[in-house]
């Protein structure tokens, strides 16, 4: 029976080997950009103010940060006044005037570039909370930031997507204070069913309350009665009526029109 030796050297390599497979499964893309990153290459490169207002920015497929960014700015100097820009690792692309809004699609609005408190890292690790307390794994995420609908607050909107492309959930959330605006998950089962579970609709329910949860207040053992009505008139004994104080057209005075 032959026995395998190893020598000290060869086990460290082997453990060594193991730890960097695993470490390795777990790493962030090294070429993925956080949004912090992205607008800031985008002010050095065209100017402090050129990102203040945000109509949209969109990142795709990142584990955990895409490797580039799509931002929509306001740019009074295009005719459109919306300007493309793309950002990645290395570079920024002005891609020109935008049309993809004006006239058909309008914005919903601006987004203030200094109310992003919240940036797509930061985003991502409440995504990651959410879907944990779901019981919903993802591959990847698609961001999307736009603004509040009539107001200048940045949004999150973050979908967890499967490998195939399959969205599994979205997290819509404040960028400037990471308030929680609404959640929707996926439950795929068996021959096609879906099981939604929306934070919109669900909260609704379990906030719906009937008058058995307020009952009536209870004073000396006996139940109140509110706005009790003082001598109430006897049954089967219809109550007189009052007369109109202002008569109606069958009761007004016609008189002829006299000439002048």
């Amino acid at each position: 029976m032959k026995i395998m030796t190893f020598d000290l050297k060869t086990i460290y390599l082997i453990i060594f080997t193991v730890i960097l497979a695993f470490s390795n499964a777990e790493e962030d893309d090294p070429l993925g950009v956080s949004s912090s990153k992205a607008l800031q290459r985008v002010q050095l490169q065209f100017g402090e103010y050129f990102a203040d207002k945000v109509v949209e920015m969109r990142g795709i497929r990142g584990q955990s940060q895409p490797r580039e960014w799509t931002i929509v700015v306001n740019d009074e100097r295009s005719q459109f006044r919306l300007r493309t820009v793309r950002v990645d690792a290395e570079k920024s692309i002005n891609e020109g005037e935008s049309s993809k809004f004006y006239p058909e699609n309008l914005p919903i609005g601006f987004a203030s570039s200094k109310k992003i408190k919240i940036d797509s890292t930061k985003a991502f690790e409440i995504l990651i909370k959410e879907a944990r307390a779901a019981r919903i794994g993802f591959d990847y995420v698609n961001y999307k930031l736009r603004s509040l609908e009539f107001g200048d607050e940045p949004v999150w909107v973050l979908s967890a997507m499967s490998a195939k492309g399959v969205l599994l959930g979205q997290v819509i959330m404040s960028a400037y204070d990471a308030n929680i605006f609404r959640t929707i998950w996926y439950y795929r089962g068996s021959r096609g069913y879906v099981k939604i579970v929306d934070s919109a609709l669900d909260g609704l329910r379990k906030n719906e309350t009937s008058d058995e949860d307020f009952p009536s207040p209870k004073i000396n053992g006996e139940t109140k009665i509110d706005n009790p009505i003082e001598n109430p008139p006897p049954v089967n004994q219809p109550t007189p009526s009052v007369p109109s104080i202002e008569p109606g057209t069958e009761e007004a005075e016609v008189k002829p029109i006299g000439s002048n």
